[in-house]
């Protein structure tokens, strides 16, 4: 994308900024907080901030980091997904019982970067990160998993738009057009 995506805007703002309003406006959302490598270049954020325990492994090293300081369940969204839905927390907690981790089945895909993780998921996630694994496939199959359908996220206005992910410019280009048709 030529720069940081966290940085890019979306109609004036950046989408870490945008992820920030959106979770801070949702309900079952306790304090937001900002997994990062470079805090530095996020400052200007207001939220707490936190380093990965393993540097740039990516969101699974995130989602470890997040855990390993919260010690708790968290929400965990990438800063990539200016649709996120403010419902979208509120829904997985209620499916969390007796389960690792709540996770969306949306378009025939894990949405693991828009999802409930609970703290037993840590053990698992350090062996993946220790044994050099940067993907969560193989974390998945050594928890329980509640996967939970588009069709059943459907009722709470929750749809495939709303995990939308941005990674081309043309994407920010397609974004900004289709927030501009909104109010």
């Amino acid at each position: 994308m030529g720069q940081e995506k966290a940085l890019v805007e979306i109609r004036g703002q950046s989408m870490i900024a945008t992820a920030i309003s959106i979770l801070g406006n949702a309900p079952e959302v306790g304090p937001v907080v900002v997994v990062t490598n470079t805090p530095e270049r996020f400052s200007f954020l207001h939220v707490p901030l936190i380093g990965d325990y393993f540097p740039y492994k990516g969101p699974l090293a995130g989602i470890h980091a997040a855990l390993r300081v919260v010690q708790d369940w968290v929400f965990v969204t990438a800063c990539d997904m200016p649709f996120l839905s403010v419902d979208l927390p509120g829904c997985l907690w209620s499916w969390r019982d007796a389960e690792d981790l709540v996770v969306p089945w949306v378009d025939g895909h894990w949405a693991t970067t828009a999802a409930l993780y609970g703290p037993n998921c840590l053990p698992e996630l350090e062996k993946a990160l220790d044994s050099g694994s940067p993907g969560l496939a193989n974390v998945l199959e050594h928890l329980s998993v509640r996967r939970v359908s588009a069709q059943e996220l459907s009722p709470f206005g929750i749809t495939v738009q709303n995990f939308f992910s941005v990674n081309t410019p043309q994407d920010v280009k397609r974004v900004n057009s289709m927030m501009a048709c909104t109010p």
